[in-house]
């Protein structure tokens, strides 16, 4: 994988104290965007938002200490990018997990701000390995822009001859203090698949709370959730458009041992809650159509 050059980018995109490249973590490429409303990274592997900072707060995004920074693995925290598959595979479990988006290095095309905004965005476009593995011809971009909240957009675009369907996520992992004091709501009556059982269940009743393992996906819903945190005294707003299902997920002790890029002691420190389109959410586009999945993160201290 040939890396792009750091100056060559600073000179194109950057801009003093809102713009900046730099070789981050394994000398991969970043993204470090600021404005007056707080901070954000991006690593151009993956279009990959690796951290959120509002002015004046902590961070909101949590990114493991043994995440693994190396060409053909996915990095464990911030917002990985889950396209054009969310999760294994329907048919061949030898490709990638949550699809090859992830594993990529992306290009930047544009970078821009404004006195309130700072806003950058990367594309992929299909190549001779992602056809050999996914049969389609596609432009992909990803937008962050960062202002009173952090928004993310992610817009695919069949640029084939034949439909093409596809599942999709932003994998997003929340700091929390401890995530057993952590409640969730916004899902209250939303019908949800149990991964670790297999099983299909009528509904949420009320608030989600954290005691064990937890992989679901809520489906039928466009709601915004909201992460309430005691512990760091804050909620965080998480609001999604064009997204049917949300998947809220925690790896809990036993699963966190044998996840080899994540620290077995790490999980009561994050928690996902995933925009996505997954399962009975599945989208087919058309040939020349397009489609953007969106989230927005917005962190709110809480007054005593």
């Amino acid at each position: 994988m040939s890396l792009p050059d750091i100056t060559q980018l600073n000179k194109r995109f950057g801009a003093a104290d809102r713009i900046a490249f730099r070789a981050g973590p394994g000398g991969l490429p970043m993204a470090a965007l600021a404005g007056p409303h707080g901070s954000c990274e991006v690593s151009l592997y993956g279009a990959h938002v690796l951290a959120y900072k509002p002015a004046g707060q902590m961070p909101v995004l949590f990114v493991s200490r043994k995440a693994v920074y190396e060409a053909g693995k996915p990095i464990r925290g911030g917002i990985p990018v889950c396209w054009p598959w969310f999760g294994p595979h329907p048919t061949a479990r030898s490709k990638p997990a949550h699809g090859f988006a992830r594993l990529l290095m992306w290009s930047v095309l544009t970078a821009e701000y404004s006195s309130q905004m700072t806003d950058i965005k990367l594309g992929l476009t299909d190549s001779e390995y992602t056809r050999s593995i996914w049969p389609h011809t596609f432009d992909l971009t990803l937008r962050v822009v960062l202002d009173t909240t952090l928004r993310v957009e992610l817009t695919t675009a069949n640029r084939d001859k034949e439909p093409m369907t596809i599942t999709e996520a932003l994998h997003t992992y929340l700091q929390v203090r401890d995530v057993a004091q952590v409640s969730v709501g916004g899902l209250d009556g939303v019908p949800y698949y149990d991964s670790l059982t297999d099983r299909k269940h009528a509904a949420q009743k009320g608030n989600i709370h954290i005691h064990g393992e937890t992989d679901r996906v809520y489906h039928d819903t466009g709601s915004a959730c909201f992460v309430d945190d005691p512990g760091l005294g804050r909620q965080i707003v998480v609001a999604k458009r064009n997204s049917h299902s949300t998947v809220v997920w925690n790896p809990w002790i036993e699963k966190s041992r044998r996840l080899p890029d994540f620290g077995a002691d790490e999980y009561p420190r994050m928690l996902c809650v995933e925009t996505a389109n997954a399962m009975q959410a599945a989208l087919t586009l058309p040939p020349g159509e397009t489609h953007t999945l969106a989230l927005s993160l917005r962190a709110e201290m809480k007054t005593a």
